[in-house]
């Protein structure tokens, strides 16, 4: 039986494109272009290449009342730029429906590390600044019942390194 023999030429003409393809594929799914990453609440630790977009997502119930904001320090301007935020609901418009999230988008603008905290604000728990920004409100007069724990702001800190 005579085994057919591919000239090196015909065989390169037909891996070179294979190659460039699936190489361009891993490099646009390396910077993002096929998506942007998303990151929840748990997944701290992010690495970016420059010009890489990403998310952070993290639970919010708008219909409580509930909101997340950006918390000063604000990240590096020269490391990472906010590109925009949104309110995804479950789909249910019903009152204390749950299951909704709050999207922060990013982009990786330089070398550097830089920190992101977000400060989730139970109804009534921040003093909104103005600019997507707020604060803790201030605590109670002395002598006055402090809230619960679970309508007091907290903190979530994200720590980003673009490569």
């Amino acid at each position: 039986m005579m085994r057919p023999h591919l000239p090196k030429a015909a065989l390169r003409r037909g891996l070179v494109p294979a190659l460039t393809a699936l190489s361009a594929l891993a490099a646009l799914t390396g910077c993002g272009l096929l998506g942007p990453a998303t990151y929840d609440r748990d997944e701290t630790a992010i690495e970016a290449d420059p010009g890489e977009e990403f998310t952070l997502s993290v639970p919010s119930n708008a219909s409580l009342g509930e909101r997340w904001y950006v918390a000063e320090p604000k990240p590096a301007a020269g490391v990472l730029r906010a590109t925009g935020e949104e309110q995804k609901n479950s789909g249910s418009d019903a009152d204390g429906a749950d299951g909704g999230s709050q999207l922060f988008r990013f982009k990786a603008v330089s070398r550097g590390t830089t920190k992101v905290r977000l400060i989730h604000c139970p109804v009534h728990a921040c003093v909104d600044k103005g600019e997507d920004s707020a604060t803790a409100s201030p605590p109670p007069p002395a002598g006055s019942t402090a809230p619960p724990a679970s309508s007091r702001p907290t903190y979530h800190t994200y720590t980003v390194t673009v490569k």
